[in-house]
Formats: structure tokens, sequence, C-alpha cells
């Protein structure tokens, strides 16, 4: 089997007013607040001597804007490719919502969706099997097709947890044990057909905004 080895940067991204109200956002299109902007810019002050050689991200401006801001701080020309397949989860009627409204009403699936969040639909949006499909899909194209040697993904939680479940051979239900912080670093090594984790939710580059450690969302 062919040594062709790739560096995969995955990285949330930064924070919005949503992610403060507990809410369900999926396609929202919400931008990054001023916390997710400093978020943003220390992370690419972080990763800027690293040679990032593209950068792919989901559509949704949250993202757009933090890869746009991580694409400045890098000494080369890195281009930017908007990639449908890291687009969050369609949470449907759930979107806009607060968790606390959502698991009052809809209080039977909200719990399931905590238990067994694989076998929810959520009314009138999407799947986690769907999202992990497509996300997964759009990863292995990109290894396929890429000559680039270190590339970057910016997407979101729910994206990150079901790529990264697919990338350790992890069972569905570790997806809650997995956290995804904004404007986390995980680091994957792609080389004779799988893929090696070298950094998980990593974010000590981020830690000293507004005393955020123990805050997950």
């Amino acid at each position: 089997m062919e040594n062709n080895k790739k560096v995969i940067i995955l990285i949330r991204h930064g924070n919005t007013a949503l992610n403060e109200k507990k809410t369900f956002r999926g396609h929202i299109d919400i931008p990054l607040d001023d916390t997710g902007i400093e978020q943003a810019e220390k992370t690419g002050k972080f990763l800027k001597d690293i040679g990032i050689d593209v950068i792919y991200s989901s559509p949704l401006s949250r993202a757009f804007t933090t890869a746009e801001i991580i694409q400045k701080h890098q000494d080369n020309k890195v281009e930017i490719i908007k990639e449908t397949g890291f687009m969050d989860l369609d949470f449907g009627e759930w979107e806009g919502k607060t968790y606390e409204e959502v698991s009052i009403n809809y209080e039977e699936i909200y719990q399931k969706w905590i238990r067994s969040p694989f076998e929810v639909k959520i009314p009138g949006g999407g799947t986690l099997y769907e999202v992990q499909d497509k996300s997964w899909g759009a990863l292995n194209e990109i290894i396929k097709k890429n000559t680039s040697r270190i590339i970057c993904i910016i997407s979101h939680r729910i994206i990150n947890k079901v790529l990264i479940l697919k990338m350790l051979d992890i069972g569905a239900n570790g997806i809650w044990k997995i956290n995804q912080d904004p404007c986390c670093i995980n680091i994957f090594e792609h080389n004779y057909g799988m893929y090696f984790v070298s950094k998980l939710n990593f974010n000590f580059h981020i830690l000293n905004i507004k005393d955020s450690f123990f805050k997950i969302d």
C-alpha cells in the first residue's frame, strides 16, 4: 500500500451568540460574535507557521469567517474551498430553540437524542447518519483527489464529532464522549489508507478568553 501521508487539521468554528444561549444552531447562518472572532484570530496566529496548503470550509458564515481569519495568517496564498459536505446537521424544528425549550416541548424525542442520538430523526430535519455519510464522503474525496500535504477543514461541533467517530472507528454511542470546543484543533495523519490521531479538542491557544476552560457547547 502506497505511503502518501497527509495531515488533516480539523477545526471547529469560533463562538457565536447562539452558543452563549445554548441554542440549536444547525443551518441558521449566524456570524461569529466578538469572542468567536478573537478565538479565530488566536487560532490563525497559532497555526501561522504550519504551512497549510488548502482550507476547506462549511459554507455557513460562522465557519467560513473562521477560515478566512485563519487564511490571512498563512504566509502562502491558501485557497479556501466551500464544501457543503461539512455543513452542520439540519436541526429542523429545533433550530433557534434552546436546549431547555426542546427538552420540554419535545421531551420524548429529546431524551432519545441524549441516549441514542444516531437513532433520532430531528423533526423537520436530518439524522446523524446522513451528515456522517455526507461529511465522511467529502473528507475521503478530498484525501483521494488532493496532492496537498497539509489540509485544514473548518466545520461544526456535530460534524467534527461524527468524523472523529469514523476516523477512530468508535461506535455511535461515543459521540457524547468527544468534546469539541469553539476553535478547537484536531490533528490527524492519513497514511496507508488509515487515520491516526495526534491531537483532539486542543484549545490551549484560546484558554485565556473568558476563562473558557470548562465551558462546553
